[in-house]
């Protein structure tokens, strides 16, 4: 083993340690130019010059490390793994199948998410500004502690989906069917279910200046609606 070598490809990698692929990528890359340098030294090169010269044959390794991240980028958009403390402002992730997805942390302002089944995924802390979510499917999925100001729900599945300290003010949840869903301590100020369709729907926030009207529910979500002071003079209870 060559000592000097070594400690330049731990000094280069070391920026890339907690990548998996990056990890084999400097064990095989260790081993070409190991044999590299010793066919120089064969040749008659001295250590310093074979060295210099083996490692000058490397090129740009942010380059290949670059790659590496795009194909494990898009590796995680097919199966689904994890997008957290990521920089997607505007990314269209429209029609996609990203089950168990992680977001969290992530700055996703104007991303596209149409169409797109998201179930079970997770939005920790993320931005979600202008967000567009129109036709997907949410189900199970937990919004925790996110900004959604302008993001859009239109025909948006919201079956047990779980907002949680999340700012929804001024939403549209209007003509929607929502059945299972948690609205906890989340801004709901201008949030409008007109003509909505609530079951078992859990509001735990002040829905004061939330609007219901024309809203049908089960007697459950009246209820709660009801304990917590919400306007609910057009609404009706099956």
């Amino acid at each position: 083993m060559n000592k000097k070598l070594k400690k330049y490809l731990d000094g280069v990698f070391s920026p890339y340690n907690e990548l998996k692929a990056v990890k084999e990528l400097k064990e095989e890359l260790y081993i070409d130019l190991q044999e590299k340098m010793n066919d120089l030294k064969r040749e008659g090169y001295d250590e310093d010059i074979a060295f210099n010269m083996t490692i000058d044959s490397i090129g740009e390794v942010s380059e290949i490390i670059e790659t590496i991240n795009t194909k494990t980028r898009e590796l995680q958009q097919i199966v689904g793994m994890d997008f957290s403390k990521i920089d997607l402002n505007n990314y269209d992730f429209s029609a996609e199948k990203i089950n168990n997805g992680k977001f969290n942390y992530s700055n996703l302002k104007g991303s596209d998410f149409s169409h797109s089944d998201l179930r079970n995924s997770s939005f920790k802390c993320s931005n979600l500004e202008n967000a567009k979510f129109d036709g997907s499917d949410l189900s199970g999925a937990k919004i925790v502690k996110a900004s959604l100001k302008g993001a859009s729900f239109k025909d948006t599945i919201l079956d047990n989906t779980y907002f949680n300290c999340s700012d929804l003010s001024g939403i549209c949840f209007d003509n929607q069917k929502l059945n299972g869903t948690i609205f906890d301590y989340s801004g709901l100020k201008g949030t409008t279910f007109k003509n909505a369709v609530l079951k078992n729907v859990t509001f735990k926030t002040d829905v004061k200046k939330t609007v219901f009207e024309g809203a049908i529910m089960d007697k459950l979500t009246y209820a709660i609606l009801r304990g917590y002071k919400a306007k609910l003079d057009n609404v009706t209870v099956i």
